[in-house]
């Protein structure tokens, strides 16, 4: 596995960045339109529409999301792997770290598949 190039890990740090700012414009800018979400245990869900619909569900239950990257590999094809300290920021300010590890799939700059590997008990705890 070869580490990524120096352009991938700039076009995942922009789009984590338009994530945390909860720029959906930004952030949909990046997903193909049949793009497929899988995350954790969670059934896949397909489509531009409904991922901005899932990610903005998600957000809007934190103050912000950031995603500082660890590790970040990258394989023929657009295949990008990569580790992530997910870092939950809760309205009450308190702050939530775990680790993760995704798969996303690239097409010409545009994610076409995207496979979320995490425990948010952690988070889920807070937000219940």
């Amino acid at each position: 596995m070869s580490q990524a190039d120096q352009a991938t890990i700039d076009l995942l740090t922009d789009y984590f960045n338009a994530m945390e700012a909860k720029n959906y414009d930004r952030l949909g800018a990046y997903y193909t339109d049949d793009i497929s979400l899988t995350f954790a245990n969670a059934a896949a869900i397909t489509g531009r529409k409904a991922v901005l619909n899932q990610m903005a569900t998600m957000l809007g239950k934190v103050a912000s999301l950031a995603h500082p990257l660890i590790n970040v590999w990258q394989e023929d094809g657009g295949v990008v792997i990569f580790e992530v300290t997910s870092i939950w920021r809760l309205h009450d300010d308190s702050e939530v770290k775990i680790n993760a590890c995704s798969i996303f799939t690239l097409v010409d700059g545009k994610f076409t598949d995207q496979r979320i590997y995490v425990d948010n008990a952690p988070v889920d705890r807070y937000l219940s």
